[in-house]
C-alpha cells in the first residue's frame, strides 16, 4: 500500500466513531492528529526526494549538453588538425552524450509530471489536516462543554433527589418550636413571678389594714 493511499485512508476515517469508542475522546483525537501529521510528514520527505530527483537530472541534461558542445568543438579541431581517428573518437563522445541526453530529458518529462502529481496530492494532504486540526479543536471543546454540562446536570439532579434546602427547613423549624418553647417557659415564669408579687401585695396590704386598726382602736382609748 503506497503512502498517499494510507494517508487518504487515514483521513477517511470515521472520527466521531473514534471518539465514541474511546474511553478519553480527547486523547484519542490528538493521537489520531499525531498520526496524521506523522503521515503527511512522510509523504513531505517523499515529494522533497522528487525534487531533488529533477534537480538532479536537470544537472544530467546540462551536463549532456556541454558535453556534446565540447565534443564537437574537439572533432572540428580534430579535423583541422587532419586527426581524423581523433574527430571520430569526439564524434563518438559526442553521440553518447546526445543519446544521454534524450534519456535524461524523456526521464525528466517523466518526473516532471510525476512530482507535479505528488505536490497536488500533498496540498490535498495538507489542507485535509488542517481541517482535521481544526475539527479536532472543535470536537475536544464540545466534548469538555458536553461533560461540564453533565457533571454540572448530575450534580443538580442530586440536589433534587437529596435538597439540603429541605434539612435547613428542618432545622429552621426545630429552631423556631425551641423558641416557642422558650417564650412558653417565660411566660410561665412570669406568670409565677406576678402571682407571688400579688400574693406578696396582699400580705402588705393586710398588714397595713391591721396596723390602721391598731392605731384607731389605740386614738380611741382602747375602746
Amino acid at each position: 500500500m503506497s503512502i498517499f493511499v494510507k494517508v487518504k485512508d487515514l483521513f477517511q476515517a470515521n472520527v466521531n466513531d473514534m471518539v465514541n469508542k474511546a474511553e478519553d475522546p480527547e486523547k484519542m483525537l490528538n493521537l489520531y492528529v499525531e498520526r496524521a501529521t506523522e503521515e503527511v510528514r512522510s509523504f513531505q520527505i517523499q515529494v522533497n526526494r522528487a525534487v531533488a530527483d529533477k534537480i538532479q537530472l536537470e544537472g544530467y541534461i546540462k551536463q549532456a549538453q556541454e558535453d556534446i558542445v565540447t565534443r564537437m568543438a574537439q572533432a572540428t579541431e580534430a579535423v583541422k588538425a587532419g586527426k581524423d581517428d581523433l574527430a571520430r573518437t569526439a564524434l563518438n563522445f559526442k553521440k553518447q552524450a546526445e543519446v544521454s541526453l534524450k534519456d535524461y530529458q524523456n526521464q525528466l518529462s517523466e518526473q516532471s509530471q510525476a512530482l507535479q502529481g505528488l505536490q497536488e496530492n500533498l496540498n490535498i494532504l495538507t489542507d485535509k489536516l488542517s481541517k482535521a486540526k481544526s475539527e479536532r479543536d472543535n470536537l475536544i471543546m464540545r466534548q469538555r462543554r458536553a461533560a461540564t454540562m453533565k457533571k454540572a446536570n448530575e450534580v443538580i439532579s442530586g440536589l433534587t433527589g437529596n435538597d439540603p434546602l429541605s434539612d435547613i427547613d428542618r432545622f429552621k423549624d426545630k429552631v423556631e418550636r425551641t423558641e416557642a418553647e422558650a417564650k412558653a417557659t417565660s411566660t410561665m415564669v412570669t406568670q409565677s413571678e406576678d402571682a407571688f408579687a400579688e400574693l406578696e401585695h396582699a400580705k402588705t396590704e393586710q398588714d397595713i389594714e391591721t396596723e390602721l386598726a391598731k392605731l384607731k382602736k389605740g386614738s380611741n382609748g382602747g375602746k
